[in-house]
């Protein structure tokens, strides 16, 4: 068994390949059926953010298993498999591990160390134990990696002042306004990456904002949280546009929300407007951007703010890096002693059954002895077998952690004539 990761991300694939790749709610079922039937997939988990969608895996057979997983990406999202190709990321055994944790701790995001990540990593990991498509490995592994992302952001300062996708979007926004004070702005979306945005905005000294949101109580919910909004049905967001300065767009439609057929019959040509669609899939028609006075900008082209965001972290990014390496050796460890645990389980088992079965015999034979007595002597058996043992299970142990596993259980189990029925991966 290997741990594998396919997929693509913000890095290698740009945000109109990331979208054709995007699970959407509706599609995570199917895609749990058809994984399930893979044949080199034992154990998988679908991870898609709107900088990312991979699969993180156990594959009984590394180059088939990662086969199997492009060829349910091209299959399943209906994309030429030559075309995708180039865009695809493939990692395995300790890379694939070092990425997870990467991953959870924030390492390998758009923006590095930010919070939102890891509730992803931790949502889409109950999906996926509700489907029954993790086991003991993966289980352990995004476990350790979440734990391991806490501990990071408790000692280091890589969160500190940390920059959400929403919160860049303001920033950016600001960079070309300077000051938002007096501007208005419509907000498409109630998620959290809106509230983000919509926090971030009040912050920031705007007054005037407006959302809308297909189920309108949702937006009414918000409206009740911040003086400063007012809220608009969905079917009249176009009338907004001659009314806002900015447009923040972030739902989870599988479809865009602002198209540039009805777009046109409200926009001005001499009204400026800023739009920022930080939604994947895209909620803005790119050919909106193209109109006169209008300004719209995508996920990918907040990198430069991230950059920023980078460099004043990069110190405490160094020092995370150096929890996640000593962490990923522990997991490493762990990972390489599973052909010796089953052996280590039954040579328990083995020991203990010899002792109590002659232990059993022996204070047969000696009623002479007093109850306190034969406790001892059962304390003293047991304490001196562990102690006998103690040796052989530690170098058990240590095979496995130098990749020797397999080959001292299998020769333990002919030394003690061990059924070998014990199996830890399950």
């Amino acid at each position: 068994m290997d741990i594998v990761v396919v997929g693509l991300n913000h890095k290698k694939a740009p945000i109109h390949i990331r979208e054709k790749v995007s699970f959407k709610e509706s599609q995570k079922e199917d895609g749990y059926k058809i994984l399930k039937k893979c044949h080199f997939v034992k154990e998988f988990l679908i991870l898609s953010t709107c900088n990312r969608s991979e699969i993180i895996a156990v594959v009984s057979d590394i180059e088939k298993g990662i086969d199997e997983i492009k060829r349910f990406y091209t299959r399943f999202f209906d994309l030429d498999s030559n075309y995708i190709e180039n865009y695809f990321y493939e990692k395995s055994s300790d890379c694939a591990v070092k990425h997870v944790f990467n991953v959870a701790a924030g390492l390998d995001s758009l923006v590095i160390g930010e919070d939102q990540i890891l509730g992803q990593l931790r949502k889409a990991h109950e999906f996926a134990l509700n489907k029954n498509a993790t086991g003991t490995i993966l289980n352990k592994l995004i476990r350790e990696a979440i734990t391991t992302a806490k501990k990071i952001k408790r000692e280091t300062k890589i969160s500190e002042n940390s920059l959400s996708i929403s919160s860049i979007a303001i920033k950016f926004i600001e960079k070309i306004f300077k000051d938002l004070t007096n501007r208005k702005v419509l907000v498409i979306g109630v998620g959290e990456m809106s509230r983000i945005a919509i926090e971030n905005l009040i912050y920031k000294g705007v007054k005037e904002i407006y959302v809308t949101n297909r189920t309108k109580g949702h937006a009414v919910d918000l409206s009740k949280r911040y003086r400063e909004i007012g809220v608009v049905n969905f079917k009249d967001r176009y009338k907004m546009i001659n009314e806002v300065d900015i447009i923040i767009s972030s739902t989870s439609a599988p479809h865009y929300v602002l198209r540039k057929d009805e777009f046109v019959k409200y926009h001005k040509k001499d009204k400026k407007i800023c739009i920022v669609d930080i939604a994947l899939p895209r909620d803005v028609e790119p050919e909106i951007g193209q109109l006169m006075g209008v300004s719209l900008y995508e996920l990918d082209q907040l990198k430069d703010v991230a950059n920023e965001n980078y460099q004043l972290r990069i110190e405490s990014a160094k020092v995370a890096s150096q929890i996640i390496i000593e962490d990923c050796i522990k997991f490493e460890n762990w990972y390489s002693c599973l052909p010796v645990f089953p052996v280590i389980k039954e040579l328990k088992n083995y020991s203990s059954s010899i002792v109590d079965k002659e232990l059993e015999s022996f204070i047969k034979k000696m009623n002479h002895l007093s109850d306190k007595e034969k406790e001892q002597i059962i304390l003293f058996t047991n304490s001196l077998v562990k102690k006998l043992f103690k040796r052989p299970l530690l170098e058990l142990k240590r095979a496995g952690e130098d990749k020797e596993g397999e080959l001292f259980a299998r020769v333990t189990k002919e030394l003690f004539g061990l059924s070998g029925k014990e199996n830890y991966i399950k």
